[in-house]
């Protein structure tokens, strides 16, 4: 593994198209470590940058094309499947498919930010409820001292789900993830993780009181708990 120490000022590029002057004082196989003026240190995965020149050559020789390139949105796909508890109901299944569209590496950190649709159903015997969750997306891994390729990841979403069926409705949804982040890349990342989810909902309801049934339209909060599968690209 090839190790190199530099105190020449030298301009760093990163993938988002920051560019960063200073001395390098250490450039590996996973990172550049690069110290400004004000004498501040500055870790960079070598994933994030596209190259090291120095400062007396002209930035704009730099490979531009990669640099626009890595201004290019995200694009992505989720899958979950798991349990639900629906209040009156019992326990059923549950599954639920997303698309996303957000930032490709916000603050150079693989964070994601952006918004997603899709379609959530869950199922309970003969009763199947389905909705368009549209909802605002969060995701970012966990920075470790261990492999920049794989990191643990923490994730959370919020949003309105419509109803698809006029016999119930829809309501807030919101839902928490956390597992392991898996770079494939410099732009496509495949992810795993335990996700819980919350979702509103107004649905009928079989009561029974004195020996009588009455059907109710109530509002209940359906949680869900199981798996989830990503890929971004």
């Amino acid at each position: 593994m090839g190790v190199v120490l530099s105190l020449q000022a030298e301009v760093v590029v990163l993938r988002s198209g920051q560019v960063i002057k200073g001395e390098i004082l250490l450039n590996n196989e996973e990172v550049v470590i690069l110290r400004q003026k004000d004498g501040l240190r500055y870790q960079y995965p070598q994933t994030e940058v596209v190259s090291i020149t120095e400062d007396s050559q002209i930035v704009a020789d730099i490979d531009t094309t990669a640099v626009e390139r890595a201004k290019v949105v995200d694009v992505g796909l989720s899958v979950y499947g798991g349990a639900a508890f629906v209040p009156h109901k019992g326990v059923g299944g549950t599954t639920d498919v997303q698309a996303m569209v957000g930032s490709h590496n916000l603050l150079n950190q693989r964070i994601f930010l952006g918004g997603s649709f899709g379609y959530r159903g869950v199922f309970l015997g003969e009763d199947t409820y389905s909705w368009m969750p549209v909802q605002l997306v969060l995701q970012t891994p966990i920075p470790t001292s261990g492999s920049i390729e794989h990191k643990p990841l923490i994730g959370a979403c919020f949003g309105y789900a419509f109803a698809l069926n006029k016999e119930y409705q829809g309501g807030l949804c919101a839902g928490l993830d956390v597992g392991m982040l898996f770079c494939l890349n410099d732009r496509s990342s495949l992810s795993l993780s335990l996700t819980a989810q919350w979702q509103q909902a107004h649905i009928h309801v079989v009561e029974t009181i004195n020996k009588v049934e009455y059907t109710n339209f109530v509002g209940c909060n359906i949680v869900g708990l199981g798996i989830k599968f990503g890929l971004r690209f």
